[in-house]
């Protein structure tokens, strides 16, 4: 398994577990009033299970299991290795907007609960165009490794 998978999966271990326990706390707070303020965290409870832990789990085993890219580089033969899952720098760009979206949108989504502050909201905006601009680039990055199948053969 390759370096830039491990990474994701268990970033998204992380994001499984933090979600885990803020879903923990709303739980408890059912039977054992923890405070108002519990409800603020809501939205990054959700955030961190579905974004955090289940798209990035997905993303970094699409990144590993995909089929590898068939070009041949000139007189190198097939490439081997990262090289042949397409750009690793792409790859690092699309983790951390990602997770820069995923950590921003629980926290403006918690401040602007609490404060009905429209800079929090511009916050949670700009956090969707990170997560947006990170779904664009790991297309960009897969798109070569998704071809027809049996492509070039009579």
């Amino acid at each position: 398994m390759p370096t830039t998978t491990r990474v994701f999966v268990k970033a998204s271990i992380v994001y499984l577990i933090v979600g885990a326990l803020l879903g923990a706390l709303l739980m408890i707070n059912r039977w054992l009033p923890l405070g108002s303020a519990i409800y603020y965290v809501r939205p990054a409870h959700v955030q961190f299970l579905i974004v955090g832990w289940l798209t990035q789990l997905i993303l970094g085993v699409a990144w590993w299991l995909f089929p590898p890219l068939a070009f041949r580089l000139r007189g190198q033969g097939y490439p081997h290795g990262q090289a042949q899952r397409g750009s690793e720098t792409l790859f690092w760009v699309t983790f951390a907007l990602l997770n820069a979206g995923i950590l921003l949108y629980a926290l403006s989504e918690a401040l602007y609960a609490r404060t009905s502050s429209g800079i929090w909201g511009g916050l949670a905006v700009l956090s969707s165009l990170f997560l947006l601009a990170a779904a664009l680039t790991f297309v960009a990055n897969m798109w070569a490794r998704v071809r027809e199948l049996g492509r070039g053969q009579v």
